[in-house]
């Protein structure tokens, strides 16, 4: 009898995966790109994949000391995949930084060489611009400076022994490198040294790659042409979708770079939301390729609601919608923010919803602290982050032996190995970490207080900005004034809003931003709108909903066929709402409340009962 099979949502797209699993061949391989659009179960295809590995070839790989390696986006999509494949030490899962840096770690001569020349190039640049600057102007002084640690970081680099990094850490020794400089590196020797290449080939015959679309395009360049060079032997597998491409520094043109050879199979399941929230995902990505996603018939229903406000007082607009939502859905969770995630689309928007304005502001006006600032590297507060609230923690907890892990990791006598550990040092170590859970028994100190007993004691390393700042602030007129100033201002801030920055940063709170939770669901989402309070150039929600006209440079970059304002944000747009299993509210702050919820009612994304004028 004929084997007809009955085509389920849940069996959809499992030839996708057969397809996927037909790649991994040691004598054979194929790569393939797999295209998989929001909630389609990427992850379920990945751990799917790693689990016919293991039971094809897994054997084979581990008696030859081989691994599949898998590149993940964040530390959570790292955690969450070896969770399902029972961390299996085949799979050497990691995040991007993480695989560069274990490629590299061991070439410390390349590294010193390479720096060299890097920085050499930057010596050149500066000095160039010292010679056509004036020496009274803010640029002259800031090159100066600039010039000065350059000169300082070269002549440095040949007593080096070895370099050193930590994806999740601070990097703040002279022998370690930072972020950018692990890529680059990365990129650059894998693009020149066969060696290398042989060894990653060897190694890792299977590199799977999930959210391909953003990952550093200068690397992922370089995984194409060793796929290319050995596809003899090497299988490639990328897991992504183009439209959730949000950063940058991701390839844009990533599937014109597809070869003609490599599988492409697709899903066209959404897992995740209700029909309500497929369905306006996707009229929203329509117009970019005109893929639609299938809704689960056991998913029917969800909600979707655009409340159009003025910002008069956003915080009671916010809890307001909040107690709407709950009786238009009927689910009482929505009256708490608690149980909502909330979006900004930028980082002092929900600094003040959360609590931490005074600490996040006063950093972000020094232009150098921003970027660390917004993805929690800064590390000029990595004391406050790193140290402070593990310690913290351990004594609300009550947990002596997690304090102590924390001293004996970070404590100068502990790190330094020119010191000779005695009684005495030791309890002078025991008498600072006393004064601290003193200062904080009872209270909220401010972070000086904290930072000022750390500094007398010399328990833990300090920046050389926070050392000015207790040592001798410069003064008006001075050219790292304003600097000091500012971090001044933000370390008197009560070490409770650094706490709520840093569970903000890690994505444990109610807020969030429009780009921090890629890849992430909940089950109800508000996304927060406000050109005004954004202040940026790289995203346009008022452009996009078609409130305000596209600019001569909007219409240019059309007929030209390059990148957009509005295609930035359409992207995060569907990227935000794609987030919301059950139900969705946005926010739309407006100049002309009633103009918008009539511009709105013709986009053909909402229904007149979706669009509430507040």
């Amino acid at each position: 009898m004929e084997d007809i099979r009955v085509v389920t949502d849940d069996n959809r797209d499992s030839n996708a995966d057969s397809v996927i699993q037909s790649c991994f061949d040691l004598k054979n391989p194929k790569s393939f790109f797999l295209f998989a659009g929001a909630g389609s179960g990427k992850t379920r295809s990945l751990v799917s994949a790693l689990e016919y590995i293991n039971a094809k070839m897994g054997r084979e790989l581990k008696l030859n000391g081989r691994n599949v390696a898998v590149i993940t986006y964040t530390n959570a999509a790292r955690d969450e995949i070896k969770r399902r494949s029972r961390y299996n030490p085949l799979f050497e899962i990691s995040t991007i930084h993480s695989f560069a840096w274990n490629l590299i770690c061991f070439h410390t001569c390349d590294i010193r060489e390479w720096l060299k020349r890097e920085i050499s190039v930057k010596k050149a640049e500066a000095e160039t611009k010292l010679a056509t600057s004036r020496k009274t102007t803010k640029t002259y002084k800031e090159t100066e400076k600039k010039l000065a640690k350059l000169t300082q970081r070269l002549e440095y680099l040949d007593s080096v022994k070895h370099f050193i990094y930590n994806p999740d850490g601070l990097n703040v020794e002279s022998n370690s490198l930072d972020h950018s400089e692990v890529i680059k590196i990365t990129a650059e020797f894998l693009s020149q040294k066969e060696t290398l290449q042989k060894i990653l080939v060897d190694k890792y015959p299977i590199l799977l790659i999930d959210e391909s679309q953003d990952t550093k395009k200068d690397l992922l360049n370089v995984f194409l042409q060793i796929q290319e060079k050995y596809a003899a032997r090497f299988s490639l597998g990328l897991l992504g979708d183009i439209m959730q491409r949000i950063y940058l520094d991701g390839k844009d043109d990533l599937p014109k770079s597809i070869p003609t050879t490599w599988e492409t199979p697709k899903k066209i399941m959404n897992h995740r939301s209700r029909k309500r929230i497929v369905d306006l995902c996707n009229s929203i990505r329509k117009p970019v390729d005109g893929i639609e996603q299938k809704s689960r018939e056991d998913k029917p229903g969800g909600f979707v609601r655009v409340f159009v406000s003025s910002r008069d007082n956003p915080y009671e607009t916010e809890h307001s919608i909040l107690l709407q939502m709950s009786q238009i859905t009927g689910d009482a969770k929505w009256s708490q923010i608690q149980n909502v995630k909330a979006l900004t689309l930028e980082h002092k928007m929900a600094a003040s919803r959360l609590g931490f304005k005074n600490f996040y502001e006063s950093l972000h006006n020094v232009p150098s602290y921003r970027q660390g600032l917004m993805d929690g590297s800064l590390s000029v507060v990595g004391v406050l982050t790193h140290i402070l609230i593990p310690l913290h923690q351990a004594d609300l907890n009550n947990n002596p032996f997690e304090k102590a892990k924390v001293v004996k990791k970070n404590a100068l006598i502990f790190r330094d190995k020119d010191f000779v550990l005695t009684n005495e040092l030791l309890q002078e170590l025991q008498t600072g970490v006393d004064a601290l859970s003193a200062c904080w028994s009872g209270k909220d100190p401010s972070c000086c207080e904290l930072l000022r007993i750390i500094y007398e004691k010399n328990i833990f390393s300090l920046s050389k900005d926070i050392e000015q700042m207790l040592e001798n602030p410069p003064s008006e007129g001075d050219e790292d004034f304003q600097k000091i100033s500012n971090l001044s201002a933000a370390l008197n801030s009560p070490f409770s809003e650094v706490e709520r920055y840093w569970e903000y940063i890690n994505g444990q709170a109610s807020f969030d931003t429009h780009q921090g939770v890629k890849g992430l669901q909940f089950e109800r989402v508000m996304v927060i709108i406000d050109d005004n309070m954004a202040r940026g150039t790289t995203f346009n929600y008022n452009k996009l909903l078609g409130i305000e006209p596209k600019s001569v440079s909007d219409e240019r970059n059309v007929q030209e066929g390059k990148e957009t304002t509005i295609d930035r944000t359409r992207r995060l747009f569907y990227v935000t709402c794609s987030r919301a299993v059950d139900s969705l509210a946005i926010v739309l702050y407006a100049d002309n409340v009633a103009n918008t919820v009539s511009l709105l009612a013709t986009s053909g994304w909402f229904g007149a009962n979706e669009i509430i004028g507040m």
